[in-house]
């Protein structure tokens, strides 16, 4: 009967509600409506607020205008539709809602990880408390309870309001806990904010079958404020239900001490309860979030195991290797009074290599019953042989049980240690792998006690072969005819002793160290030595006998194993007298010059050394072969060193030009002014001189020249360095075709040095023209051959001897037959880094088309290609490499007398001289043709 009254009543209330809800929602819609008619849904017009604020409103005609919802700015409303249809209206109305004045604000941060500790929130905001993880499924949604009419809302704008909503958090969810202590479970509710929600009110409920009650409810001191706000108050109803609020205020729990480190901070919006219990067993506490519309989210429980037990560890122990000892941990109930019957304890040891527990077949680990007297006791047997620390692992654990519904607990975890002590003797013996035949070498061994008791009755014997002799050895060793005895008595703990001894043999050995002690301690260690005669041969010879003073000469050396062993460890020794001097460590002497490896029976190891002599006479170098096991072998070798004569002027001129040319077209003669003496040369002159046939219209201007004089062109160049090489070039177009047109290259110095070079170019006749524009250039009369100036001298050897002289023909050139490559160094004297770039033309000279014509060449070492240009034809600018080998786009085909030009470019990263060589083949020049550019790179 009285539940039915309870629910009339809430139905009643219910009905009221709903009466009220739809007047008021009438009377909206009334005023609404006698707005629309009065005004014909046009603005309403209001006094304005007098901006200058000399008045409270404005002078007419300032006025303010409201625009009722759903009407336009000007004047006319859409809301016409709704007045047709009323009805639809009052039942749900769905007018629109005008833009806010100002924007959203932004979304607040994520709340706190739940996994964080206490007091670590962000500060006046406060933190979520650690619990349960909140999804997100009930972010948004009506109340939790609909009533009424509001259960047949069908529509979103037809629900009631949002309800509350909001996480529930509780920390800690499982603890264990001391009989007659006390817990402090902290609580608070996460809300869709992001935050922690002050003042909400919190139900604490505490099940029939726990064990305990609640001690306290965390209160925030409430204020007129707080009553003023309507914040409920914290309060205790029973021992097992209690009303609390989250806080509004942070606030600090202490234990009443003036300890700071066991107080607990609480941030807004948390709360707590404590709990304590006087008997065993379990405690449920749930707190519920009694207006959070989101049932799966506003409770959360805690267990807490409440347990009445004390114990007590075993003491470290010391005692005698081999010495059984017994682990016996105490635990007791009710207060220490009672024992803990039934109870665990479990035993791990953490060196199992020294003991095992008894009863367990060599096992590590054990669990002990407690017994009637509160002892849970286990016995360790100690490995046989063994010493030492050993660590064992204890844990007491409360077994589960059906009646209180707790698991198995463990309560404590502890650790503790036994000592096996006793003395211990370790030897360790050393000796070189290798001694040389009747040559003193040392053996050593060092005695050490590891153990923490003293070693007594130490003696340590060495015994040898015959043969051995004893050069020396310890002053308290005694030496007899076949054995060293070393009698040392007491060997106190962890101290150690180092023995030595000096001898020679004649032949390998094997040498044992025994040391022997009380209580039958025994240690041993051996060493072998192998022993063999001088077997180092050294072979020491010059290169040359007669050397110029100043340049290196090299002298050959090898060195021989004569023996029937390998040698390790060999190694060189070069010292020069004081005229002669090595040249990478610009000294006298250079040593450290080793093998590979072990140098085998019969082999022999060759090197060479390099010295310069800085004076004239006889020079020697001395040289030292070393190997293991005290090997030497000498040998010393001489040259005599004579005075350079004078350096002498030099200088070599050189000419590449094409053989072969049109009327019209131009040619490039390259001239090259090498100074191939030792001395600077200065004021050189050279000169190209050219026949009639040959007009130059372009010409090197890096030096400065003359071209007054008639078919010469002459350029000074102010100094020459030795190896210094010059490069003058002149572009000149051929106006008459000649069998044999001839350009002659020559250079002189103030010094004296001269030199010339001539090539000759066969000029054929140009392409016919209908009507040529412009009529030919009128030719100087015909003159002698050019004269070479200053004299003839005497030329190198010409590159282009062994070629075939072209025979002219009438209307067509006759062609040599053959295919051609050139290749021509444009940089003069590149540097180390420098672009380096070379002119190639490769020529079908042949009446045939030619085609699969490839061109290759090896890449010298520190050398890259920076880059391949042919302008006429870019798809002949690509590179192919094969291992060092560089390899040009081969060409398809080649036209009869077609040349085709290429531009490469390279760059070295180091000093050096090297040649250039292209090697071209085709398919009608299978053997293939190659040519060779030499190149210096200066550092």
């Amino acid at each position: 009967m009285t539940t039915q009254t309870i629910t009339n009543d809430q139905s009643s209330g219910n009905g009221l509600h709903a009466i009220a809800e739809r007047s008021r929602r009438l009377l909206l819609m009334t005023v609404g409506l006698i707005a629309l008619f009065t005004t014909g849904c046009s603005n309403l017009r209001l006094p304005a607020i007098d901006s200058s604020g000399s008045c409270l409103f404005a002078p007419l005609p300032t006025t303010t205008s409201l625009v009722f919802p759903g009407c336009l700015e000007d004047g006319s409303c859409s809301c016409l539709g709704c007045v047709r249809k009323l009805g639809t209206c009052l039942k749900s109305p769905c007018l629109g809602i005008p833009n806010p004045a100002f924007p959203e604000p932004e979304d607040p941060p994520q709340c706190v990880d739940p996994n964080a500790s206490i007091g670590s929130g962000v500060a006046n905001t406060g933190p979520c408390v650690p619990g349960p993880g909140c999804s997100g499924d009930c972010l948004t949604g009506p109340p939790a309870v609909l009533y009424g009419t509001e259960i047949n809302a069908t529509k979103a704008c037809q629900l009631p309001s949002r309800g509350d909503r909001g996480c529930i958090l509780l920390t800690p969810q499982k603890i264990v806990a001391p009989v007659g202590g006390e817990v402090m479970l902290l609580s608070g509710i996460c809300g869709t904010d992001g935050y922690l929600l002050t003042g909400e009110p919190l139900e604490w409920m505490m099940t029939q079958d726990s064990v305990g009650h609640i001690i306290e409810v965390g209160d925030d001191d409430p204020g007129f404020v707080h009553r003023l706000a309507k914040i409920p108050e914290a309060k205790k109803e029973t021992p097992g239900f209690a009303r609390g609020v989250t806080s509004t205020k942070e606030m600090v729990v202490t234990r009443g001490n003036s300890n700071a480190a066991d107080d607990i901070k609480l941030e807004k919006g948390q709360t707590y309860i404590t709990v304590s219990s006087p008997s065993e067993g379990t405690s449920h506490v749930t707190v519920l979030a009694p207006d959070s519309d989101c049932w799966d989210q506003r409770k959360a429980t805690a267990t807490i195991y409440w347990v009445d037990a004390r114990w007590q560890f075993p003491g470290p122990q010391r005692v005698e290797a081999g010495t059984i000892v017994d682990l016996v941990t105490r635990v007791t109930r009710a207060e220490g009074s009672l024992p803990a019957r039934g109870w665990k304890v479990r035993y791990e040891i953490m060196n199992p290599e020294l003991a095992t527990f008894a009863g367990t077949g060599g096992s590590s680990v054990v669990e002990v019953n407690v017994d009637d007297s509160g002892d849970a006791r286990a016995t360790l047997e100690p490995i046989a042989g063994t010493s030492g620390n050993a660590v064992i692992d204890v844990r007491v654990i409360r077994p589960g049980g059906t009646s209180d519904n707790m698991p198995d607990l463990t309560l404590g975890r502890g650790q503790s240690y036994v000592t096996w002590s006793s003395p211990q003797l370790e030897i360790r013996a050393g000796g070189p792998e290798v001694a040389s035949y009747q040559i003193p070498f040392d053996i050593a061994a060092n005695l050490r006690n590891p153990g923490d008791q003293d070693a007594t009755g130490v003696k340590v014997e060495l015994g040898f072969p015959a043969g051995v002799r004893i050069v020396s050895t310890d002053a308290f060793a005694k030496v007899y005819t076949n054995s060293i005895v070393w009698d040392i008595g007491t060997m106190p703990a962890r101290q150690q002793l180092d023995l030595a001894v000096n001898l020679t043999s004649p032949s390998a050995l094997n040498l044992t160290f025994r040391a022997t002690g009380d209580n039958g301690l025994l240690a041993e260690d051996n060493v072998r030595v192998d022993i063999f005669r001088p077997a180092l041969a050294l072979r020491l010879s010059p290169a040359e006998d007669r050397v110029t003073a100043g340049e290196p000469v090299r002298f050959n050396i090898e060195v021989e194993n004569t023996g029937d062993r390998p040698l390790n460890e060999v190694e060189l020794e070069a010292t020069g007298d004081n005229g002669m001097i090595h040249t990478e460590t610009n000294e006298r002497g250079v040593g450290n010059q080793k093998t590979d490896g072990p140098l085998n029976p019969g082999e022999i190891w060759s090197t060479n050394v390099t010295f310069v002599p800085t004076d004239s006479g006889q020079r020697c170098i001395d040289v030292v072969a070393l190997a293991a096991g005290g090997q030497r072998a000498q040998a010393q070798a001489c040259v005599i060193a004579i005075n350079p004569a004078p350096p002498t002027p030099a200088i070599t001129a050189n000419l590449q030009v094409r053989d072969r040319m049109a009327v019209g077209d131009l040619l490039l003669a390259t001239g090259r002014v090498t100074n191939s003496g030792e001395v600077p040369l200065t004021n050189v002159r050279a000169s190209m001189a050219y026949d009639v046939q040959l007009i130059p219209r372009r010409a090197t201007t890096d030096y400065p020249y003359v071209i007054d004089t008639p078919y010469v062109i002459a350029w000074n160049i102010p100094e020459l360095a030795p190896g210094q090489t010059v490069i003058l070039e002149t572009e000149f177009e051929a106006q008459t075709e000649a069998a044999a047109s001839q350009i002659v290259f020559s250079a002189e110095s103030n010094e004296g040095a001269r030199n010339s070079m001539s090539d000759r170019i066969q000029i054929f006749p140009g392409a016919p023209q209908n009507a040529p524009l412009t009529p030919g250039p009128v030719l100087p009369p015909a003159t002698g051959a050019p004269s070479i100036p200053g004299g003839p001298g005497t030329p190198p050897p010409n590159p282009n001897a062994g070629r075939s002289t072209p025979i002219p023909g009438t209307n067509a050139p006759t062609r040599a037959g053959v295919l051609r490559l050139q290749v021509l160094q444009r940089e003069i004297s590149p540097r180390v880094g420098d672009l380096i770039p070379y002119a190639i033309a490769i020529t079908n000279d042949t009446d045939l088309l030619d085609s699969q014509v490839q061109i290759h060449f090896d890449l010298p070492p520190g050398v890259i290609v920076e880059r391949l240009v042919q302008t006429k034809s870019p798809e002949l600018q690509g590179l192919s490499r094969s291992g060092n080998t560089i390899y040009f786009t081969e060409i398809k085909t080649m036209k009869p007398g077609e040349t085709i030009d290429y531009e490469l470019v390279l760059r070295s990263n180091q000093a050096q001289d090297f040649d250039l060589v292209l090697e071209a083949e085709s398919r009608n020049v299978p053997n293939g043709i190659a040519v060779r550019e030499p190149t210096t790179v200066s550092p």
